[in-house]
Formats: C-alpha cells, structure tokens, sequence
C-alpha cells in the first residue's frame, strides 16, 4: 500500500514583515496553551471540591496572607520585567557581565 503524503499549501501571511507573521504565530500558541492550561486548571478545581478536597469557590475566594502576597508580588515583578526586556529588545542582547568577562577573559 502506498501512503498518501500530503502537502503543505502557502503559508499564511497577515503583515508585510515576516517578523511579524512570526511574533504573531508564537502569540497564537501561547493562547491555545494557555487555554489548555485554563481548562485543565479547571477541571482540577471541579475534581477537587467533587472529592471534597475544597469547596466550590473556594479558590476565587482565597486571600493570601501577607508573606504569601509578599512572595506572589516579587515573582510578579520579576516576570514584568523580563516581560519588558524582552519588549526593549534587551534581553537579547545583553552581554555577560563585566566581572564574569574579566575572570574568564
């Protein structure tokens, strides 16, 4: 039996920039696994208050203390900002830094 090999048709374009067509396609799976994260995540909360490990809500509810609030605002910020380094196109392209270069170098 011979098997079918099917072939690509063009690819999509929407921006004259490739790069864009690119930046674009990453944001696009970024969405799709974000929604499979959010629909498993989910369906741990109904699992979980089925089996009587939480209550209904319970997780919308939930305030954390302020050591927890301390840590989950750090981590935030962290992530903000290498949000934005790579937005200023500086993550890329910062080199290593001067002290490791001078023991190394």
């Amino acid at each position: 039996m011979r098997q079918e090999v099917s072939v690509p048709g063009p690819e999509q374009v929407f921006f004259k920039d490739p790069a864009l067509d690119r930046a674009f396609a990453v944001t696009m799976a970024i969405a799709a696994e974000l929604h499979v994260v959010k629909d498993r995540l989910r369906a741990m909360e109904v699992l979980l208050a089925r089996h009587n490990v939480l209550t209904e809500g319970s997780l919308d509810a939930y305030m954390p203390d302020t050591a927890e609030a301390s840590r989950l605002a750090k981590e935030r910020s962290a992530f903000v900002v290498t949000l934005m380094d790579c937005i200023r196109g500086e993550e890329a392209s910062k080199g290593a830094p001067a002290d490791l270069l001078q023991r190394f170098g």
